[in-house]
């Protein structure tokens, strides 16, 4: 944070200074008291399982600046540490205050990103494309939930030209609250799926959240839409800032054509408003065109040329997919979670990738799908028969239902030992392997066994 002061944090958020100097520097913010250093605005959070409070004595021996709801418990230590701690009444709201300010402190060109699915490798595709120019910003580690977005905003600086926010959502009303932090001057919002659907019931309310990206632009401003999301486009109409539409699609204003792989690449054909020309990525499947894409549609808006951009591009590697090469077989790594959407499109890469042997599919339960769990497991089975997988591990409760509507050769497993024993006697050195699942099943632990 740049020139942010206690004396600023008590105005910001309507505190009460208990102790220390209004003069104090405040460089940045942290919520986990294991990681506050000096300079640091230490914020306790209330959450579920834990109070934060229980360790801000802690915290207070290595950081400079506490909020607090609990301060009539802590007035003892609190004077003792000779630091600087303001009273609030909700320690969440006030740091969303505080990056509130930050925000219209530093008026630089914001771009979120929204979404069911792909809203990390999409950020990360602008901020390649915009990077190759510009000194550009991105969203933190994952940082882009209620507490994740003022963690980001913290390190924002003013040598930014530009910047790409991710912005996540579960519950209504959150995305407006993101939005109220953010004022994105773009938004992109990759499509409507049903990831969150236990919390918002239908795709079109999870369609309206997510639009909600919008409520603090301008009209001047510009939404970035999924043309071939057939919810997004149904929306057309109501939306009152230019759109701006990339897919597939022939309405499409950034449209791809003859997508085809080429060994390891991901190679098409890229119609621009002004020009087309070839790209080539490095990232695999048709998901993966789309967010090349729209990378390249925003940062021509913010002055890099459409060539420029997809030629950068080509250097990205992206955090999702990740193909490792080991000593049994080729292994496809898209651990990090699941939904329908990204179950097919997993499953696409699967089919479209260059195998001699076997294309095997390991996917376990997808969670939070609410009173349909068991129908769209079944449409993730309909898509393993459809793109002619070979062998499939369903692990999981839920997955069972994958297995049963894929009709395939195939094996349940009801642990991640299981899971490694049937791909030792299963998988074979020209085999390609893919795993997909929700965070929560852990398939991660089966990349780290065969590394």
């Amino acid at each position: 944070m740049e020139e942010m002061y206690v004396r600023n944090l008590v105005e910001i958020t309507k505190g009460t200074l208990l102790c220390g100097r209004e003069d104090q520097r405040v460089e940045d913010i942290e919520t986990d008291s294991r990681k506050v250093k000096e300079g640091d605005l230490f914020v306790p959070l209330l959450g579920e399982k834990q109070d934060g409070h229980q360790y801000l004595e802690s915290a207070l021996h290595q950081c400079s600046v506490a909020f607090t709801m609990e301060h009539q418990q802590a007035e003892s230590y609190m004077q003792q540490s000779g630091k600087s701690v303001i009273a609030v009444p909700d320690t969440l709201k006030a740091m969303q205050q505080v990056a509130r300010q930050i925000r219209q402190w530093n008026p630089l060109p914001i771009i979120g990103v929204t979404g069911s699915v792909g809203k990390t490798t999409t950020r990360e595709m602008i901020y390649t494309a915009l990077a190759c120019e510009k000194r550009t910003f991105q969203t933190i580690k994952n940082y882009n939930s209620q507490v994740g977005v003022p963690l980001t905003m913290a390190k924002l600086s003013r040598k930014d030209e530009v910047a790409v926010l991710e912005m996540g959502m579960s519950q209504p009303g959150e995305m407006e609250r993101l939005a109220d932090m953010i004022r994105p001057n773009a938004a992109v919002v990759t499509c409507i799926g049903v990831a969150h659907i236990e919390n918002l019931k239908t795709q079109e309310r999870i369609c309206d959240e997510k639009l909600k990206i919008a409520t603090y632009m301008g009209e001047e401003d510009v939404m970035f839409l999924n043309g071939d999301d057939p919810i997004l486009y149904a929306r057309r109409d109501s939306i009152p800032q230019p759109i701006v539409w990339y897919g597939t699609s022939d309405f499409c204003d950034y449209r791809a054509t003859h997508i085809r792989m080429e060994g390891a690449q991901t190679v098409f054909e890229m119609i621009t408003p002004t020009e087309s020309f070839e790209v080539r990525l490095q990232a695999m499947g048709e998901h993966n065109v789309r967010n090349a894409l729209v990378a390249v549609a925003v940062a021509e808006r913010y002055g890099v040329s459409a060539k420029k951009a997809a030629e950068a591009l080509y250097t990205f590697q992206g955090q999702r997919q990740k193909i490792v090469h080991t000593s049994r077989f080729t292994m496809i790594d898209d651990t990090y979670n699941a939904s329908p959407d990204s179950m097919r499109a997993a499953l696409r890469v699967l089919r479209d990738m260059p195998c001699k042997g076997k294309r095997i599919a390991v996917l376990a339960d997808m969670l939070e799908l609410g009173e349909d769990e068991v129908e769209y497991h079944r449409q993730v089975g309909n898509y393993v028969k459809e793109y002619g997988i070979d062998y499939l591990i369903a692990y999981g409760e839920l997955s069972a239902h994958i297995l049963l509507a894929a009709g395939i050769e195939g094996f349940h497993a009801t642990s991640i030992e299981e899971i490694e024993k049937q791909l030792e006697m299963v998988a074979e050195p020209e085999d390609v392997v893919l795993l997909k699942g929700s965070n929560g099943m852990k398939l991660s632990e089966v990349t780290k066994f065969f590394q």
